[in-house]
């Protein structure tokens, strides 16, 4: 197994954006753990996340 970590500081004009990613993994990890009623956050590279992506995708090809 290999690990890689960016260490690089990131641009302000992307600072809220990742800000934002962060805390939705986050939100989603502790979603787990304390098991809260309702409805998982959608986590990126998660299957429901890449099936609504390739759904997107097709809609958009076919149309």
């Amino acid at each position: 197994m290999v690990a890689v970590q960016d260490t690089r500081d990131v641009p302000d004009e992307h600072k809220a954006v990742v800000a934002a990613a962060m805390d939705d993994r986050l939100r989603a990890v502790l979603h787990k753990v304390w098991g809260e009623p309702g409805p998982a956050p959608v986590e990126r590279g998660s299957v429901v996340l890449m099936t609504q992506e390739f759904r997107a995708a097709v809609s958009k090809t076919n149309a």
